[in-house]
């Protein structure tokens, strides 16, 4: 899985906590550079111009390291060793002690050096016309080992704000994550049970909201089926009649025409209880790929397998069998030749039927919406068969693509998610 920055950067979360850590540790460094500028810079200056002012009140006075007198040096907590010519010193490390103590030397008029001793001094070196002072500093009169410890609170404190923020964003943006998932299934067509407000007072609103939103569709569409569960119901008592009176029709030809057309409309009533009906929570079955295509392509005359992979699958069954069927009566009713291709790619089962039929004129968004039939369908059927198709496919969590087919008629694919055992 590849790191896709700029999915994490639009989360809502992060976007939060940005907003939160951001100014903190704004201000933890804007509170460390005023620190270090006028409190601790200052006194690290005060410090290098005293120590020097001492070196120059010996060197100003003596022309000799061994006149100096011991006393004065133990009182300004000085040492003055002999100059060894052989031993190299190193520059201190520490860049702003380095920093001031040379500024501090730039009012020696003599030729001074600053350079570190040992791990426990810091060494002035001044030639004062060929004689060599090397006095030297304990360096924690100089270094201070507490700064560090200040800028270690101050990233603590940084790191433990940050984290509770974190934690509490987090925590807020939890109800509104459940919403997002209860948002996506029922707009798949799952029906969902109410989400139990909680968070912030704006979220809690949100989420009632929602809930009364849900309730006022399901109530709309259940009333919709209702009403076409009932005309469905009630057409099928005259048409039985029909049926029957038919039979003590004597012309054969005139009988025939109105078994076609009730055998239509019965066909018509089965699509209208098929869209309505409430999938019930079937349970996934395995199966092996080859096997279930095969057994619904045998019901069916002038098709052609092109392709059909072996894999044990978990699908629910019956549903997937209705939404193939359709596709494929609504192919046999306009075409003349059907094409089915079963195979998988990554983790996805791609089936593929197309035909060469007359296609379709509407737009793929049209395509799928109940009731609607293009030019070419010569208002055949009840315009449902596709409808019922993109329904239960959203229900197995899949996708589906209308396109036209490379025999001029058209192509559905269907792609299905996570049904490889």
């Amino acid at each position: 899985m590849f790191f896709n920055l700029k999915k994490i950067s639009s989360s809502l979360l992060l976007r939060s906590f940005y907003l939160i850590s951001i100014p903190i540790v704004l201000i933890q460094i804007i509170g460390i550079i005023v620190f270090f500028e006028l409190h601790w810079d200052l006194v690290l200056k005060k410090m290098s111009n005293n120590i020097i002012n001492n070196v120059e009140l010996f060197i100003n006075e003596y022309d000799h390291y061994t006149e100096v007198p011991y006393g004065m040096l133990q009182t300004l907590e000085l040492v003055l060793i002999k100059n060894d010519e052989a031993k190299i010193y190193k520059d201190s490390k520490n860049y702003f002690v380095n920093k001031r103590m040379k500024q501090a030397l730039k009012n020696i008029t003599y030729d001074s050096k600053f350079k570190t001793y040992d791990k426990d001094y810091f060494i002035i070196i001044i030639n004062k016309n060929g004689n060599i002072f090397n006095f030297l500093v304990r360096k924690d009169e100089l270094e201070t080992k507490t700064i560090m410890g200040f800028f270690l609170w101050v990233l603590f404190c940084s790191i433990i704000l940050s984290i509770i923020s974190y934690l509490f964003i987090k925590n807020q943006i939890k109800p509104l994550s459940r919403l997002g998932i209860i948002t996506r299934s029922f707009g798949r067509g799952i029906d969902m049970p109410d989400i139990r407000p909680t968070g912030s007072t704006e979220i809690k609103g949100l989420i009632r909201d929602f809930n009364n939103m849900k309730k006022n569709i399901n109530e709309t569409i259940n009333a919709q089926k209702n009403m076409l569960a009932g005309i469905s119901h009630d057409l099928r008592t005259p048409l039985t009649r029909i049926n029957l009176m038919s039979d003590n029709i004597e012309n054969k030809e005139i009988q025939l025409a109105i078994n076609d057309n009730i055998n239509e409309m019965n066909v018509m009533i089965e699509h209208y209880i098929d869209f309505i009906k409430n999938e019930k929570e079937e349970l996934a079955e395995k199966i092996k790929s080859n096997i279930f295509i095969n057994d619904i392509l045998k019901q069916y005359k002038n098709i052609t397998l092109n392709k059909n992979d072996v894999k044990e699958i978990k699908i629910k069954k019956i549903q997937i069998t209705r939404a193939l069927q359709n596709v494929i009566e609504n192919s046999q009713k306009f075409a003349k030749n059907t094409f089915v291709s079963s195979y998988f790619s990554d983790s996805k089962w791609i089936i593929s039927i197309e035909d060469d039929g007359p296609g379709i004129d509407l737009s793929p968004e049209e395509i799928v919406k109940p009731f609607v039939k293009g030019k070419n369908n010569l208002n055949q059927g009840s315009g449902l068969g596709l409808s019922i198709l993109k329904k239960i496919i959203d229900l197995n969590n899949g996708k589906i693509k209308f396109d036209r087919s490379a025999h001029n008629g058209l192509k559905v694919h269907i792609e299905l998610n996570n049904v490889l055992e």
